[in-house]
Formats: C-alpha cells, structure tokens, sequence
C-alpha cells in the first residue's frame, strides 16, 4: 500500500502554442505517480493535457477533488499554461455598445484566469477558468492541506533564441502572476506559489525539456535538494523554500511568487527509494516539525466589507503576529476611534520555518520574500483601502521598509502611518558581528550589500522625507538590537524610546502602556506624551547617565529596588564603579539580593555576548560570584546554580578555563538535583551543565525537555546560550554538526 494512500493530485499542461507545457505536466506525474519515488496512487492523480486540458475537464477535475478529498487529506495541484487579464473596461468594450462609458482608474477592476485548451477570446467568458472560479472550489474542498504549483508566467507564444527560450508578450494577454495569486487565494492558509513576479516571464534554459520553474520543482521531488533528511517525507516548506532559492539562483531575472499564510507544513512526497539512506535514524530526529498542525492560523484579527482603512500587523521571525503583538490588536479593535480600520497580520505563520529557524535574525532571503509580499499585496491584495498602516516589530521592520522603497509613488499616497518597533535598521556594527550572539548573522552586517543597499534606497526614495508618519521605536533595555541601530537611520523628531525589552516592548499587559497610546495617538495624529516609561530607564537606554545620577544618587537609602538598580547601571554607565560596590554593601535592598546581582551580571554578559569586551565579562564575573557567594550561605539551590552555570559559561567563553568551567558545572548540577522544583530553567541548567561534563547525551535530552516547556522568547535565550557554549566547547560552527542541528531543530523549529 501507499505511504501516501490519501495524497491527490491535479496536474494541467495546456499545450497549444506552449508544448513545453505539457512537457511539464507528465514530467510532474511521472515523478508523483512512482511508487519508488513520490509515492502517489496513480488512481488519485488526475493529469489534464492538451486538448484534454479544457474548461469544463479542469472544473469538472476539481469537483472530483471536492468528492474524494477529506479534512486529512494533501492536495497537490500544477497547473502549466497561460494565464490572462481582463479588465472591467475590457469588457464594457467587448460587451457594450460602442461609447458607452469607461470606468475611472481606481475603478476598473481586474479579472484574472486561466487560459484552457480550448480558450476562445470570442467566447471568453464560455471557454476560461475564472480566478473567483477556482478560488470557490479550492474552498469548497474539505482538506486546507494545499498547494498550487502556478507556471502560468508564458506569454501567447515561445520563440529559441540562442541558448533560451524567450517570451513574446501579447497585449490581449498580459500576464501577472502576483496578481493571479491574490485572487486565487481563499485567505484559509493554503500554499500558492507562481512562478515568477509580474512583469517576468517563465524561462527555459538552453536544450532543457521543461521549464526552469518545473525543472526545479522536480529536482526536489527527486530529492535532490538535500544532503540529509531528518523524516523519510519531503514537506511543502521546503519544497518552496528550494524553488524560492533555485530558480534565481539559475535565472536571476525569473524570481517565484508565494503567498505566507500557510496553514500547514505537510508532506507533499516521498523520500526517493534510492535514497532511503540518507534518512536519519529516529534518535536523532527528535523535535522534527511535527505532522498536523498546533494550533490554527490566524490570517485576520478583523475584516469588514465597508472598512476603508488597514492597519498591518508585520512581524519578525520568531513568531507569528497573532502571538508577537500580544493583545494590541483586541485593545485596538475595542476603541471607538478604530471603527472603519480592518487588522490583519502579515508574515510567516507558525507553520514556516525561516532559514536561520525561529530566531530574532534571519536571512536575507527571507527578508526579502516577506518585503515582496508585501509590496505585492499592497499592489493587488489591498486594493479596497485608501489608507494602509503598517506596525511592524523587529526584522518585520526591515521588510517594511524593503517594500516600501520599491513601491511606486501612487501606491505610496496610500501607506499614511509607519512604526517600526525595535527594528535594526541600520544592521549590525562590525564590533556587534564579532559577538557571540550575532555569529550567523554577518549578511545583516551594517557595511553588507543588503543594508547598504536598503539603507541607499530609502534615502532615495524619501530625501524630502516620507508622505507617511513614521515612528521608529526603541526598547529600554533590548537584549538583542542596539539603539544606534534602531534610531541612526532616521531623524530625532521620529524617535521614541519606551520601557520595556525586545519584546515586552510590543506586548504591553494593558491599554495603560506607552506602546498601545504610541499606537493609537499616532493612528489619530495626536501628540504622544510618555505616561507610563521610566525617565532614568529611557535616560539609561540614551546614555544620558548623568542625569540619572543627578536625580537618584541624593535620595539612594530611599529608592525601591527598581530605582537602585538604574542607579547602578547609571553609575557604571559613568565607570564608576567604586560607588556601585559601596551601595550594593551598604543599601538594604542590596545587600542580600542575590537576585539583583543575578540581573547586574546577566546585564554585563549580554553585552559581552554582543561585543566581546573585557571589561564587561570582568564585571558580570564579578556580579555573578558574588551572587554565588551569597548564594551558598543562604542556602538558596536554585540562586547556587544560577549564578554557578553563568561562571561556568565565562569561563568556558571568556577566560577559555575549562577547569574552571567543569567545577561550576558541577556545582550548578549538584544544586539543580538539590532543588525539588522541575522548572523549565532548571532543566535547562541540569542540561547545560552536562554539556560542560561530557555528557552530550544526556544534555540532549534534557534539553529537549526544556524546549517542551519554553516559549518562543525562553527557546532563543535557551538556544543563544548553548550554541555560543557548544560551539566554543567544540571550536566548530557547522551547522550539520549533530547537536548543533539537534539544538536548532528543538528551539528554533
């Protein structure tokens, strides 16, 4: 029997003037229909070529789907052909008679489809599929489990010339497979991927029998695309992710289109046969993305037919914006103010998995497919709206400022707010690249081609400043984005600085926050006032120490914990040291509070992690010893291990004493199994001390406990802290190192 028994298949080559097409088409079920290789039923494969590829055989195939198919079941749907546009006034000249009035601009919508075998121009609308057509029946089908293959990119006819095979345009069939996609997609999470964007064309290389499109999609059905597999399925993602890399990679100016509002991650093939061997065994695939999904896709916070106004919720790569922007979008959605403004988020769901995994960086690539999205659906998704908003939180903020500088000025008049919440636009400073954390990140380096070239870009595009009002906005206390990065590129009048971290920032527990009123005063071009941020805390952040000190040095035996923790940090910000060791000594909140030197030294091991630097791994050395110190008269097991697995790391990473760094471990492991509560960090410190002693397994293990409690914040902090440990353990960044690849797959995933 078929290990995929419930997997279908439509496959459409229309022939005519494109014989490659067909071409196309067979080659596809060829590799589908295999048992040894895809794994189909040739039972549940339909495949529709020339002159069988009419209207009434393509609708009647889908209706098929709709019978067979069920909640459970995988779609796979290639269709190779022409695809065409009719406007309104199009049609009014075709239909009405001669002089009758033609539609403004903003009104002359467009119609797309899909040009059968037996398509008559005469009799249009009797012989397409149109676009609303097949959206209605892919939404009809049971099973969200969906992808269509769009190589409709052609023109009327294909003409050799030299090595390539080149397109000549037809007006009567102008093609626009951005276009296409937003029509087609039912806005349910299913997968479409065009071959190319508008104004490209669909190549074939050289002597090539198929399409530069269709000959990558079956280079990763054969499962070439891979030098090891971690399940014996190939799975849509990375079917996707190879063809969104591969083609350009061949033909730079042929560049795949996908719609982001994926439901599901689900095999679309098997792994060859022949290749059974590269499959890893099931010990080492633990904390593989899983069949089925999590939890449901949210494609739409609030949409309404007489809305006139979007606000877009863009977020980075660590999440999804259902999760990033916490509870913004409900506080929105409850004011009076925002009636007549639809929300919707845009990005990769939960079910994507980025290049780098779920990560606060990300690859170019990335950035830059989500930027065209964007662009794409400003320009044909959004078409209904005169204003469009955009809040956008980390790397999404790069993606929105990628899509805006390519978007043209009449689309521009629509774009009315921008804010840009610890966003690092101005990349990564060569001293911040050489950090620990920032190790796989060199191609968001600030001298690197793609921020140089952003950066250009925008200064082009907005030299007599943006039509839009833009905030950028920066967190107090971000463990990962600088504030350089975030306000350097942009002038004072557009910064804010706000209390908070990299993600508390955008995750505020009620309406009383200054993110929430940045938000809305800025949506109802208000003045905002600062209500709720601390002044030392944003002093701090600025570097404006001495104000800070000025304030709280007279009154420091009067000030709560939180004022004499931005004290010290104002006075070492002063390098003045001598004063910080004599108010941790002698305040009474100080004294014994293990765990604000547990916060002083985390704050210094950061930006050691960020920039290498001495004296700040001196001075977390110092906090956490002390702390351990503390620690051990108390008593305390879970403080003991704390502080003991953080000397453990600088001694490893900084003053490379693995002694040293085997005596904490041991320390914070004999504490952890001291301590009677399994906390989420006490696995993580259970595993990281085995990692210092040599016990890999067991680390592993531990760790993949970890990850089963932790959310996507406490999965990077887990992650960042063990990569940078094992890798200078082990003085190796290959990301096919096994427990570099079991880390990534278990927090990063």
């Amino acid at each position: 029997m078929s290990k995929l028994s419930n997997a279908y298949a439509l496959i459409i080559g229309v022939g005519n003037d494109l014989p490659a097409s067909a071409r196309d088409a067979r080659a596809i079920f060829d590799i589908l229909a295999d048992k040894e290789l895809a794994g189909y039923l040739k039972k549940n494969i339909t495949l529709l070529v020339e002159k069988q590829a009419t209207n009434i055989n393509i609708l009647k195939a889908l209706d098929d789907l709709i019978e067979k198919t069920n909640e459970d079941s995988s779609i796979f749907m290639f269709y190779s052909g022409h695809g065409g546009i009719y406007t309104d006034n199009d049609i009014i000249e075709l239909e009405q008679p001669k002089g009758t009035p033609l539609k403004s601009e903003a009104e002359n919508q467009s119609h797309y489809h899909l040009v059968p075998n037996n398509w008559d121009p005469n009799k249009y609308r009797e012989t397409w599929v149109h676009a609303t057509e097949l959206k209605d029946k892919i939404r009809s089908m049971k099973s969200r489990r969906l992808i269509l293959f769009l190589d409709c990119c052609h023109a009327e006819g294909m003409t050799k010339a030299g090595p390539e095979i080149k397109v000549n345009v037809s007006n009567n069939q102008t093609q626009n497979p951005e276009g296409m996609v937003h029509k087609i997609d039912d806005g349910r999470g299913i997968s479409i991927i065009s071959s190319c964007r508008a104004e490209e064309v669909s190549w074939i290389l050289g002597d090539d029998p198929n399409s530069l499109f269709t000959t990558c999609l079956l280079e990763v059905l054969r499962g070439e695309h891979k030098k090891f597999y971690t399940e014996p399925f190939i799975r849509m993602t990375e079917v996707v992710q190879y063809i969104m890399k591969r083609v350009p990679e061949k033909k730079p100016v042929q560049r795949p289109f996908v719609n982001l509002q994926l439901y599901d991650d689900f095999i679309l093939s098997c792994v060859p046969e022949h290749l059974n061997a590269k499959v890893s065994p099931p010990e080492t695939v633990e904390g593989a993305v899983k069949k089925g999904v999590g939890s449901e896709v949210v494609t739409s916070f609030r949409e309404n037919d007489n809305a006139n106004n979007l606000l877009l919720f863009v977020h980075g790569f660590s999440g999804q914006a259902s999760e990033t922007f916490g509870d913004i979008p409900d506080y929105l959605m409850n004011e009076k103010a925002m009636d007549g403004w639809d929300l919707l988020p845009l990005g990769y769901t939960q079910n994507v998995q980025p290049d780098k995994g779920k990560n606060v960086w990300a690859s170019v690539g990335d950035i830059s497919r989500i930027a065209d999205y964007l662009r794409s659906s400003i320009e044909h998704r959004f078409t209904k709206y005169d204003r469009i908003a955009i809040v956008a939180h980390s790397l999404g903020g790069l993606v929105v400022q990628d899509a805006l500088v390519h978007l043209d000025e009449n689309q521009l008049k629509r774009i009315s707010h921008v804010l840009l919440f610890a966003t690092p636009s101005n990349g990564i400073s060569a001293k911040g690249l050489k950090g620990l954390y920032n190790c796989n990140i060199t191609e968001l380096n600030e001298d690197g081609s793609y921020i140089r070239s952003l950066r250009k870009d925008w200064k082009e595009q907005f030299s007599e400043g943006t039509p839009f009002k833009l905030r950028v906005i920066s967190a107090t206390n971000d463990e990962f984005i600088s504030i350089e990065s975030v306000f350097d590129s942009f002038p004072k009048k557009n910064r804010v600085t706000i209390e908070g971290n990299h993600y508390s920032l955008v995750q505020p527990k009620s309406k009383e926050s200054d993110s929430f009123e940045l938000i809305m005063n800025t949506l109802s071009n208000s003045e905002f006032y600062q209500k709720f941020s601390s002044s030392e805390a944003i002093n701090i952040a600025l570097g404006e120490y001495e104000a800070v000190v000025h304030k709280l040095l007279p009154k420091k035996d009067t000030l709560n914990l939180k004022g004499v923790r931005n004290l010290i940090f104002a006075l070492e910000g002063l390098d003045r040291h001598e004063e910080v060791l004599e108010i941790l000594h002698g305040h009474k909140l100080a004294r014994e509070n293990t765990d604000l030197l547990g916060i002083l030294g985390g704050r210094y091991k950061r930006k050691f992690l960020n920039t290498l630097s001495e004296d700040d791994a001196a001075k977390a050395t110092e906090y956490y010893s002390k702390g351990l110190e503390l620690s051990e008269i108390k008593e305390d097991h879970e403080q003991i291990y704390y502080h003991a697995i953080n000397l453990a790391f600088l001694s490893l990473v900084n003053e490379e004493d693995k002694q040293a760094m085997r005596e904490y471990a041991q320390q914070a492991l004999d504490a952890a199994e001291a301590d009677p509560f399994d906390s989420m960090w006490k696995k993580a410190t259970l595993a990281e001390a085995n990692m210092y002693l040599g016990n890999l397994k067991e680390a592993k293990a531990l760790y993949s406990e970890a990850g089963e409690m932790a959310g996507i914040r406490e999965k990077i902090s887990i992650h960042t802290n063990a990569y940078a440990a094992y890798t200078s353990l082990m003085n190796t960044e290959n990301e096919d190192e096994p427990f570099i690849k079991s880390l990534k797959i278990k927090f990063l995933s």
